[in-house]
């Protein structure tokens, strides 16, 4: 996968950090790794030339002949047997002078040599010269063991490798440090936007970062927008209902017995429709809180002359709640019409329950009547669904019921209670 797939801003940046910075680090060691090595060779070319040196100083010829290097370095590493420092002068033909180091052996009779005596490599350096005394040429080969050259090399370059280490993730670490800060106000904008959305405040927080500055002033002229073209609902689904509401009276003031029922049913589809409006337009404004309980006990007592009427026992059950993330009209609109449906349709009894469960509100209406078929259940909590197309008695109010639950953050889901009836749970926000 590419850097590009990364379905992350923070995470794009942090692999295109780690890349380009091993990528760097990489360059800078190959580029110091060179320079050191070039060092060490050339500090090593010096010191065999200066040995070279003083050889060719201290050689000569004396009066019968004999070629003799006197004195001979003085570094000790040249007297020990094999050591790999070796120096010799040779004319072409013969050997002249050697480092006892070299014991019975020879750099070869060129003297460029690249294996001593042992057969260990050597790093050598050949000078031709002649010695006062004698006109032939001769040449000095003086060298060392490769082995102590690449020693040098890697006592440098190791604490250089670390030291690259420590600042590659030193580097890495202020960078981790600096996308979290570069995208503190990225995260502040999505909690602002969080908050318009929740109803818990009217504008976004503008941000002082100029690439958020534009998003923010065109989020406040679509929220402006959104909130201009709820009004003009709401304010049509008035006059909508005002419109209605007078004809509708004396149309039952003129109808007969077979025509108050249809009637009737306009009127509730007038209302629903407008209810449907108004809960539309949740999640525009801010968002109070209320306490669970009394509501509960509210519908209760509303409804409680009807279910003694109709010979249903009501009860509620609440532990101790947080409050509602909501207004008390819409908890009570969402209750209030689901346990009037319950009482509607109960045989005997109706309970109420309300608590907390994976931080969110539960609240639960159970009634021991004959139910909904599971395949009707959906169909009714589906937003369009028309009064002829729903089981009568149910489907206007849950539909209301959903729509409400849903613009304040919820959800309503229909089972089957204990006692074979239905079981609404309508699960909704808690006040954190």
């Amino acid at each position: 996968m590419s850097l590009s797939g990364v379905n992350s801003i923070r995470g794009r940046l942090l692999l295109w950090a780690v890349a380009l910075t091993a990528g760097a680090l990489l360059v800078a060691w190959l580029v110091l790794s060179s320079l050191l090595s070039d060092f060490v060779e050339r500090r090593l070319a010096a010191e065999l030339g200066a040995t070279a040196r003083a050889v060719m100083a201290a050689s000569d010829w004396n009066a019968l002949g004999a070629f003799a290097v006197s004195p001979t370095p003085a570094d000790p590493r040249f007297e020990q047997p094999l050591s790999g420092w070796y120096w010799q002068v040779a004319d072409g033909a013969q050997v002249l002078a050697r480092a006892p180091a070299l014991v019975t052996g020879d750099l070869g009779l060129s003297g460029r040599g690249v294996t001593g005596p042992d057969g260990a490599p050597l790093t050598t350096h050949v000078k031709a010269f002649t010695a006062p005394g004698d006109g032939r040429a001769l040449t000095v080969t003086v060298s060392l063991p490769a082995a102590e050259a690449a020693a040098e090399l890697a006592a440098i370059t190791q604490p250089l490798l670390l030291a690259l280490a420590v600042l590659g993730a030193s580097l890495l670490g202020a960078q981790i440090v600096a996308v979290r800060a570069g995208l503190a106000d990225l995260d502040r904008f999505a909690r602002s936007v969080a908050s318009v959305r929740d109803g818990t405040a009217r504008k976004v927080l503008h941000s002082d970062v100029a690439e958020l500055r534009p998003l923010a002033q065109e989020l406040d002229r679509l929220i402006a927008a959104n909130a201009a073209q709820i009004a003009r609902a709401r304010a049509h689904a008035g006059d909508l209902a005002h419109a209605l509401k007078t004809p509708l009276a004396v149309l039952g003031n003129r109808a007969g017995p077979a025509d108050a029922a249809l009637i009737d049913r306009m009127d509730r589809t007038i209302r629903w429709h407008l209810k449907r409006a108004r809960a539309g337009a949740k999640g525009i404004d801010p968002i109070p809180a209320c306490a669970v309980a009394p509501v509960l006990d509210d519908v209760v007592m509303v409804l409680t002359p009807e279910a003694r009427r109709r010979g249903v026992a009501l009860s509620v059950e609440t532990d101790n709640l947080p409050d509602f993330r909501g207004d008390a009209e819409d908890l009570t609109e969402i209750v209030g019409t689901l346990a009037e449906n319950a009482v509607q349709w109960a045989t005997s009894k109706v309970s109420l329950s309300a608590s907390v469960q994976d931080n969110a509100l539960v609240i639960r209406i159970a009634d021991d009547g004959p139910g909904i078929p599971p395949a009707d259940r959906d169909r009714l909590l589906g937003r369009g669904v028309r009064l002829d197309e729903t089981t009568h008695g149910y489907g206007l109010g849950l539909a209301i019921a959903a729509d409400r639950a849903q613009a304040c953050g919820g959800d309503i889901v229909l089972g089957s209670s204990e006692t074979g009836g239905l079981l609404v749970e309508v699960t909704l926000p808690i006040q954190t």
